[in-house]
């Protein structure tokens, strides 16, 4: 069956002609940014991705008809001149997640829809390898805050073992010499010492992960951790409010332990003499909830800390924790009114 061609899809004359090749040329001109911007991203070194962004995006202006481009991290529309284009760099299924916006300045010339679609894949390409740098120095930070905090708990172990379970042992080991002369007085002192010893190895091993979360669970694990705070000096109270008697699964029980035990330590450090800390965990339909809260000093959540002023596995590592089981974990302080963390993980 023959197939007949419309007037409209044959070029009639030279005119018709130009503007063919115009659009091949132009479609021809976005393949040739887009491919040019992924072979450029994937090859970019961390250090060296601004630079390459920065490049993309006055190639971007140029083909959509602007006459400058550029990117930027932390750009508000309120600060880009009438006329301009602004669009969000989101990496893909990132959500609401921005890093940052492609700015064109200018307009010069004619801005097809074939141009935004362009520069839609554009922007989703800077995005993927600003969004993976910023997941890259984010491990980064972790790894180093965990071996900080290996290093910090490998320390703490070794002084007690050596200043505490190490003397005891020595001077055991010298009272059971003096056993063989027969004096009953020094057996009876030498079971003291066995007594205490066994006492110094289980409260250095309950340091390192306490026995009760394993066999009783949160609760009775979270009471032992504030009377122990409040052995140290430290003010604390502890409030549970559960629906049920069932225990969260073990991941989620040592996530919940370490953030109380991260905070308790903070507090006593760094919140001030006359400190009081509150601690809550709670059940709100299928989550669970944790509340620590204290009324010490506080401290501004934009200014830059040093590793080893946050103590511990640090709020990083605490949230990453959180995060990798579904859940999510807030902070809020501010200089001379306390410091709050929220934690909420869903039950699987």
């Amino acid at each position: 069956m023959p197939v007949s061609v419309t007037a409209s899809s044959t070029p009639e004359n030279a005119a018709d002609l130009r503007a063919l090749y115009r659009a091949a040329e132009a479609r021809l001109a976005r393949l040739r940014v887009l491919v040019d911007a992924g072979q450029a991203l994937a090859t970019a070194a961390p250090e060296a991705l601004d630079e390459v962004a920065t490049g993309l995006a006055r190639d971007a202006a140029h083909l959509a008809g602007f006459a400058r481009g550029r990117v930027d991290r932390h750009c508000s529309a309120a600060e880009v001149p009438p006329g301009s284009l602004v669009l969000p760099l989101r990496a893909p299924g990132s959500g609401e997640t921005e890093f940052g916006a492609l700015v064109l300045e200018d307009r010069r010339g004619e801005f097809a829809s074939e141009d935004r679609e362009a520069l839609d894949v554009l922007c989703q390409l800077i995005g993927a390898s600003l969004s993976a740098r910023a997941r890259e120095q984010r491990l980064a930070l972790l790894l180093g805050e965990l071996l900080r905090s290996q290093e910090t708990e490998r320390t703490r172990i070794a002084h007690e073992l050596h200043d505490g379970v190490a003397q005891s042992a020595a001077a055991l080991m010298r009272r059971l010499e003096l056993v063989a002369d027969g004096d009953p007085a020094d057996l009876n002192k030498a079971r003291d010492q066995a007594h205490a010893l066994v006492g110094e190895l289980r409260r250095v091993i309950a340091g390192m992960r306490p026995p009760v979360l394993d066999d009783l669970g949160l609760v009775p694990a979270l009471h032992q951790l504030v009377a122990e705070a409040e052995q140290l000096g430290l003010a604390a109270t502890l409030d549970i409010v559960l629906s049920s008697d069932a225990r969260p699964n073990a991941a989620i029980e040592t996530a919940l332990f370490r953030v109380v035990q991260e905070a308790l330590n903070n507090a006593r450090v760094h919140a001030g003499p006359n400190a009081h800390m509150a601690v809550r965990l709670q059940q709100v339909g299928g989550t669970w909830q944790l509340i620590v809260r204290d009324n010490g000093c506080g401290f501004d959540l934009a200014a830059p800390r040093a590793p080893e002023v946050q103590g511990g596995l640090g709020l990083a590592f605490m949230r990453e924790r959180i995060e990798l089981l579904g859940g999510r974990l807030s902070i809020t302080s501010a200089p001379g009114a306390g410091c709050t963390l929220l934690a909420e993980i869903p039950a699987p």
